[in-house]
């Protein structure tokens, strides 16, 4: 998606069914031209097709002049626009890459020869994806002058947007530096780039460091990692209560990359990573254990959906800290002033409120605590029978003998046993 403005205008140029019935010329390097013989919008379709498949095939081929000849290239704003996203894909490791246009929801412009229709657009990164991921998007298309072919005019309706939040991404929106290494394929910007080597490496061994923890994946899907480091967070708030944590407020996040952004029951294609830019400046040990934090979600990915926060954010603190000498793991110096009041497993409430930071230390010394007497095997059992929102006042007795309370007491006083007397950041 561009940022293209939208717009509806008046062109003098043959009538709508001359331009149905004209021939089609094909450039040099295109296919031939399919032949119509079904209705009026059925050959509207037809010619917006084809200029879907141009587009795609110039960016599959970083094919420039293709993908330029898919565009209304009298409009100047338009087609620089659109360049920068041509050098965005071009960037990236693409294995596929398809529009296709929505025949029933092509709608007349009046006053004009334009049309306006949805496109789905397919898109796999290439050993990051499982599979692709279909997008919807509303594109404006006008006849050529000449009336044989249709291009596209905009790649943007705002109020069609704000009703079909999408599942839009950095390189959608503006320009981005990519850099990959090792399996990690890295999204910056002009001002973050800077950082790419730190993130890149802090991503590559994250990854080994959560493996030998979790194990490898349950599928055998694609085992790379996409890391978001940009400065413009705009793509955060369109995601459609796709991430794992709250934009606004954190430092890192995983985002679910829908199959198909119109239809939640056909799964994740991949889980990525943003980090907030203002963590890049921290030292390498800090913003390693954020790193692992994230990959820990995008690991375990939709296991455990439904399962309660603490015990999801918990796993993924005491994942993150594993490689850490003991003597590192720092802890909030506000979350031993919340252990002595601690009387419950913490809610949505706690991780809302101000003290967030301790509780996510709490549920961590949970964790710890599970690990440390039933055993490290025993939080993935947990995180199983607490999915799809059971009861933990039934499932912790039923697993562990101990009621939530009960738990919560203990992973607290493991925890003040451990930090007594030490420094706390």
């Amino acid at each position: 998606m561009s940022t293209a403005r939208a717009r509806t205008r008046t062109r003098r140029l043959v009538p709508a069914l001359a331009l149905l019935l004209l021939p089609l010329a094909a450039c040099s390097d295109d296919p031939p031209p399919p032949t119509y013989s079904g209705t009026g919008n059925d050959q509207v379709a037809a010619l917006m097709q084809q200029t879907l498949d141009r587009r795609a095939r110039g960016l599959r081929r970083h094919d420039v002049a293709r993908f330029r000849r898919s565009l209304d290239r009298s409009d100047a704003a338009l087609v620089e626009e659109q360049q920068t996203y041509f050098d965005n894909i071009a960037q990236l490791p693409v294995g596929t890459l398809a529009y296709e246009v929505v025949p029933d929801t092509i709608t007349p412009v009046e006053g004009s020869e334009d049309h306006w229709a949805e496109v789905v657009l397919s898109l796999a990164l290439d050993g990051y994806d499982a599979t692709p991921a279909r997008t919807r998007d509303r594109f404006l298309f006008t006849p050529t002058p000449d009336g044989r072919r249709l291009v596209i005019a905009s790649t943007t309706d705002h109020a069609w947007e704000h009703e079909h939040p999408g599942n839009v991404q950095p390189w959608d929106l503006g320009p981005v530096r990519v850099q990959r290494d090792a399996g990690v394929l890295g999204v910056f910007d002009d001002t973050t780039v800077r950082h790419a080597s730190a993130v890149l490496d802090a991503a590559g061994a994250g990854r080994s460091d959560v493996r030998s923890v979790l194990g490898s994946p349950q599928d055998a899907g694609p085992t790379g990692v996409v890391v978001y480091a940009v400065r413009d967070p705009a793509f955060l708030r369109r995601l459609a209560d796709r991430t794992v944590g709250d934009p606004d407020r954190a430092d890192g996040l995983t985002i679910a990359v829908p199959v198909d952004g119109s239809d939640a029951d056909q799964g994740v294609a991949s889980y990525r990573i943003f980090l907030n830019p203002r963590v890049l400046d921290q030292p390498a040990g800090v913003l390693g254990r954020l790193v692992r934090h994230e990959l820990t979600h995008a690991v375990l990915g939709d296991r455990g959906r439904g399962a309660p926060l603490w015990l999801s954010e918990g796993i993924a603190e005491y994942v993150s800290v594993q490689s850490m000498p003991p003597t590192r793991r720092r802890l909030p110096a506000r979350a031993l002033d919340i252990a002595t009041r601690v009387a419950d497993l913490p809610g949505p409430a706690e991780f809302a409120g101000p003290d967030a930071e301790a509780w996510y230390a709490v549920s961590w010394w949970v964790c710890e605590y599970v690990a440390g007497v039933y055993g490290r095997p025993m939080l993935l059992l947990l995180l199983d029978r607490l999915a799809a929102g059971a009861d933990q006042r039934q499932v912790l007795p039923d697993v562990l003998g101990v009621n939530p309370a009960q738990l919560a007491q203990r992973g607290v006083g493991l925890m003040q046993r451990t930090y007594s007397g030490k420094e706390t950041p």
